[in-house]
């Protein structure tokens, strides 16, 4: 398999800022004590934890010296079970884990299920590290994603069917022999890649229709004839009731960022109402099982520390890339650009990216507005409608005429 450069715990990424740890999260799931020690690392380094576009956490600024007792921590936490894994437990899911009132299966234990069998399976650790995992209670609230592997839910039968880079093949299996089914598509990706000569990263990247070859090497094949889905979408910020009446609270890290005093009001906010936590695919953080009776007072408590409550903030649908003082290749500052924009923008707006630099690091699915600085000035593309000027100013004004200043 050809190298890549995906970070995790053990291997880092050198950033301006220092270096950088990516910690995975299977479906999002952030357990309390989670929390507590990505605070305390957080310190370690410039005390800035992102949330990743996979439902990860990256801690930012870490000194080379302090890695080893960094993994060390993530290890006792039991967020780094198998070292030669660190980096293919890319594993993203429904955020509500099958409490959504759409959902027609529970999920969080077909996930811990997955994660413990690709950790138990040596041959995998040679997965590259963007391959990905997906599993779908069928609320469509992953949200857009290109996953190599899903597992997708169906009421009839009770049980999940096997999608190839989002394509439906003809396999099915119950709950309990899912994993297993999953994880001898990811096995057999890693022997058709091998025949290819090693240089697919993804299932679409092997040679003629990667999914095709997958599915029939395990006995199946492509088929139009699965049950229809719901197109995806990210839970929206604000409330939900679940189907089994608690209620779920989804908030925004402005520009998925925290430090160590909000994930330790996060871990506090979500002890004192015995809620779950999860991470999503938006960069958002979702607290499960709220008691009802508590919702009010823990979204006030959560919109204290920062955090986006509103469904209709400037905020919601909006990214941008780490930007200068982060990464070398950063023409300009993006985050100072996204946090002018939250101030004008109008819900309903789309998703909105900017990009420091053509790389388009963080770049979501279909953005409805993306900036990218480039050798030769700013592009602006609106609904695949491109324009080009000299200055993030130009870019401000032209997505805002109303700005005054330039």
């Amino acid at each position: 398999m050809i190298y890549d450069r995906c970070p995790g715990v053990l291997r880092l990424h050198e950033a301006a800022d220092g270096a950088l740890a990516r910690v995975r999260l299977p479906g999002g799931l952030l357990p309390a004590r989670a929390l507590a020690v990505v605070a305390e690392l957080s310190e370690l380094g410039n005390g800035i934890v992102e949330l990743t576009s996979r439902g990860n956490l990256q801690i930012r600024g870490l000194a080379r010296e302090d890695a080893a007792a960094a993994a060390d921590r993530l290890w006792r936490a039991g967020l780094l079970p198998s070292p030669e894994h660190d980096r293919v437990r890319n594993i993203v899911a429904s955020p509500l884990g099958g409490r959504h009132p759409r959902a027609v299966a529970r999920t969080d234990a077909l996930v811990g299920a997955l994660d413990r069998a690709l950790c138990a399976d040596a041959g995998l650790s040679a997965l590259p590290g963007r391959f990905l995992f997906a599993i779908e209670d069928a609320s469509a609230t992953v949200g857009p994603h290109d996953a190599d592997v899903t597992l997708a839910a169906e009421l009839a039968p009770a049980a999940f069917r096997l999608l190839l880079a989002g394509v439906p093949t003809t396999l099915v299996a119950t709950a309990a022999d899912a994993p297993a089914l999953a994880l001898s598509a990811a096995g057999t990706f890693i022997e058709l890649a091998a025949q290819d000569g090693g240089d697919a990263w993804r299932v679409r990247d092997l040679a003629g229709d990667g999914a095709a070859r997958v599915a029939t090497a395990l006995g199946g094949a492509l088929t139009s004839a699965a049950p229809p889905t719901r197109a995806a979408a990210p839970l929206p910020v604000g409330s939900l009731e679940q189907a089994d009446g608690g209620v779920a609270i989804t908030v925004l890290p402005p520009l998925g960022r925290l430090d160590a005093i909000g994930l330790r009001g996060v871990a506090a906010i979500a002890a004192d109402v015995e809620a779950g936590v999860r991470v999503a695919m938006a960069r958002t953080l979702t607290l499960v099982d709220v008691p009802a009776g508590r919702v009010a007072a823990t979204t006030a408590e959560l919109a204290a520390l920062g955090l986006v409550v509103r469904a209709d903030a400037g905020w919601s649908g909006l990214s941008a890339c780490a930007g200068l003082g982060a990464c070398a290749s950063a023409r300009i500052d993006v985050r100072d650009a996204a946090a002018q924009r939250a101030r004008v923008r109008v819900p309903g707006s789309g998703a909105e990216h900017w990009c420091a630099c053509e790389r388009g690091c963080g770049r979501p699915p279909r953005a409805a507005v993306l900036v990218t600085a480039a050798p030769d000035g700013v592009h602006v593309d609106r609904g695949g409608a491109a324009r080009r000027v000299a200055t993030t100013d130009d870019a401000l004004l032209l997505l805002d005429p109303t700005r005054s200043g330039t």
